[in-house]
Order: structure tokens, then sequence, then C-alpha cells
């Protein structure tokens, strides 16, 4: 088996398993997605996707008191876990010899986390002091999650990951073994694993180790489908902690899969127009505003198919001129204009297609890496494979043409914009936010 090749098999509890072995590696990775998100969250219980996400990388009952981290550390190896809006996944890299170790840790906390008073008010307090580090006391602390809470009009959009203070004060026991109940069962997990194993070996062990685990039904997560804004959607955000002026702006992006095409050339329209050296925007349409930074991505997170719902392609620029953000929003204005209006030089796609892909093949060499992003398109898409095949489908599969009909897609009428001011109050007769 090559190391592109992968293995499935389903366990007669639901649970989906996925192998990626390579046979010249001498470390493993191991993923576990779990289908639920912020989007999947009850209403009212925002927040409760990402406590939910804390308490089981605790480790399970096997593993207290010591708990998982230290175990997988003690062996030369890392973990960490994250929330998205439609999967909450944990992820581990080690030596391959600590192969069963980790199977039988990820297995422990998926039978039976940790859940008790003590660990709930601790994870709490730990959530609530991200939000003060990571949002309320970060200059532009808001971006990305005010772009989303502002285009979009689905209750199930607009939330952000951290979720709110006052909600994650009222969650108890009995709502955080629902939520168990209701998403963590197995026929809601993908297991993937990656790197230097035998697969026969490696399905012994995962047979051993998950097969056991009870059947159960899962709550399915909601349709979070919505139609375009027919107009432009415009905020103003005080920050305190900002230095200077910002403008961001958030359009959405096609659907992944039944737009896929479509999709794949909003990826390539964001790489030309910000990111590298030779990008469009860095090239002298924005010098009017001063702008100190810039970036433009595909993805809430920076991370192109990592969600199944909808999804924004995102612009963030600093910017020191008074009248900054009407020049950033000219200038982009007039780029995607010529792009959808001229051919695009031959030469700047190939060089912005070639570097996209080198990226995408760079992350691909980390077993841990490699695993969550498997596992990531396996949950969502049922198309792991779509990891392996992404780097050579935007090298060579995305045309000048259809980077064109992506530029002028992205109009005015279907997107959002947020200014932050440095201060604590919005100029007079603007919409104003607080930085929450």
């Amino acid at each position: 088996m090559t190391r592109n090749q992968l293995h499935r098999l389903v366990l007669d509890n639901g649970l989906r398993v996925l192998m990626a072995p390579d046979p010249a590696g001498a470390s493993i990775g191991i993923a576990v997605h779990c289908g639920v998100g912020f989007r999947t969250e009850p209403k009212g219980h925002t927040g409760l996707a990402h406590l939910f996400e804390h308490l089981v990388f605790q480790g399970g009952r096997r593993a207290a008191p010591e708990g998982y981290l230290p175990q997988v550390q003690r062996v030369g190896g890392f973990g960490d876990a994250r929330t998205r809006q439609d999967v909450t996944v944990y992820y581990a890299a080690a030596p391959a010899p600590a192969l069963e170790m980790l199977l039988a840790l990820e297995a422990d906390r998926i039978r039976s986390p940790c859940i008790s008073a003590r660990t709930l008010r601790t994870q709490t307090a730990v959530i609530d002091e991200e939000i003060r580090l990571m949002v309320r006391n970060r200059p532009y602390g808001t971006f990305p999650w005010v772009l989303p809470r502002t285009l979009h009009s689905r209750a199930e959009n607009t939330r952000d990951g951290y979720g709110e203070t006052a909600d994650l004060a009222t969650f108890d026991i009995p709502l955080c073994e629902r939520f168990f109940a209701d998403h963590y069962g197995p026929g809601n997990i993908v297991l993937t694993l990656t790197g230097a194993f035998a697969p026969g070996t490696a399905e012994r062990l995962v047979r051993r180790h998950f097969g056991t685990l009870p059947a159960r039904p899962s709550v399915v997560a909601p349709d979070a489908h919505e139609p375009l804004p027919r107009e432009e959607r415009r905020l103003t955000v005080a920050d305190p902690h900002a230095g200077s002026p910002a403008v961001a702006v958030g359009y959405r992006m096609p659907d992944p899969v039944a737009e896929r095409a479509d999709y794949l050339a909003h990826l390539v329209l964001a790489a030309l127009l910000g990111q590298g050296r030779q990008a469009l925007l860095r090239r002298g349409p924005t010098a009017a505003a001063e702008v100190s930074s810039l970036s433009v991505g595909c993805g809430l997170f920076g991370l192109p198919l990592d969600t199944a719902g909808p999804d924004l392609l995102t612009l963030f620029a600093v910017h020191e001129h008074e009248h900054g953000a009407e020049d950033v929003l000219a200038a982009l204005d007039g780029t995607l204009e010529a792009l959808a209006r001229d051919d695009i030089d031959a030469g700047l796609l190939r060089a912005t297609t070639a570097r996209w892909a080198a990226g995408a093949l760079r992350e691909l060499g980390d077993p841990g890496t490699r695993a969550q992003l498997l596992g990531l398109r396996e949950t969502l898409f049922g198309e792991a494979e779509l990891t392996h095949a992404l780097p050579e489908l935007v090298r060579t599969g995305v045309t000048g043409e259809q980077v064109g009909r992506a530029a002028a897609r992205l109009r005015a009428a279907h997107r959002t914009v947020v200014r932050f001011i440095p201060g604590e109050a919005a100029p007079r007769g603007a919409a104003r936010e607080k930085a929450a």
C-alpha cells in the first residue's frame, strides 16, 4: 500500500476508521473527528461544543489522575484539540511504537470522559480566560467572529467558537452528559491513523479498543444553508486596544460540494489578491490607505474545505490614513473588476497556484497534520482523498477564466464590511458594536 492509498472500515457500532499507512515513516498520527461543532450547539448554549472539547481533552477515567497529555508527552509525542463550525477534533502524533497506547487513550476518553463539577469549573474558567486574552483584550480581537455575525442571518452561522460568558456560567453536569450522549456516539466519529503502521495490526488494535464502544443514535446537525444577502452590510466596531484603524471584508464562499470548481477558483483568487509578495493588492492599489498589514484568505480559520456550511472569503487590512477603509475598498473593487474583465497574466497564475500547492503539500509531510486533514474531509464530505488531490487540483485545474468568474461574483451587494476604529466610541451616526 503506497502513502496515498487509504484503507477504510466501519465497526459494528458505526465508528468509521480511515487508515493511511506510510511504510517509510517512523512516527504515527491519530485524529478523532466528532461531527459536532459550534453550529450544532443547542439554542442558548453557545460555547458548549468548545467547553466539551476542553473536558474530553483531559482524558478518560482510566487516564486519571495523570490525564491524557502527560502520558502522550512521556513517550515523545504531543496532542491537542480544536472546535470548528461542524467538527471537533482530538489529534496527536508520536513515535510508531506508541500506536496502541494512543488508541487506548483515545477510546478511553470517548467512552467515559472525566466530567466532574471540579473539571467543569476549571475548564469554564480556562475558556473565560481565553475569551479575555484572545477577544476582549486583544487588538481587533472580534475579527473574524464579527464577519459571519454581520453577513449571515441564521443563528447557527453567526456563533463564535468561544461562546458567551453568560452561557458558560449556566452549564452543569446533566447538560454535559446529554451533550455527550447526543453527539459523541461511535456513529458520529471518524478515527484516522497515518504513518508507520501495518494496516492489519492497526485494524486489530482499533477493534480491540473501539469495537466495544456502545452504539447509540446521534443528533443530526442542522442544515445551515441560507441565501446570499441582497445588499452590502456595514458595521463599525469601537476597539479600545487597536493602535490603528482597520477594515475587514467578508464574502460568501461557493458551496464546497455543489460548486466545487468555483470554490477552488476562490482559493486561487484569494491567493492572487493578498498572498505572497507578488499579490495584486500589495503592488500599490492600497498605497493610498497607508496599509501596514494585509491578509486575504478562505475559510473562517484560514483553512479551506473545513466546513460543509456557509463559509467566508475574508480580507483584513490595518491602515493609517483617516479614510483608509474606503481606499482599501476602492482598491479591492477595482482589482476585482479588472480580474473579471481582463485576461489574467498566465505567468502570475502559474506562480500563484504553484506556491499554493507547495504549501499544501508541505502540510502533508507531518503525520499529525495529515491525520487531521484526511479525517476532516472524510467527516465533512466522505472524501478523504480530496486532501491528497487538492494541491494538484489547484495547481493545474483552475483556469484564468474561472478566477475571472470568481472575481465577478464578489459583488459589493453580497458582502459585509466591518470598520475597526481605536477608542471607546464610534463616530456619530455609525453603527456600533463594542469589542466583545
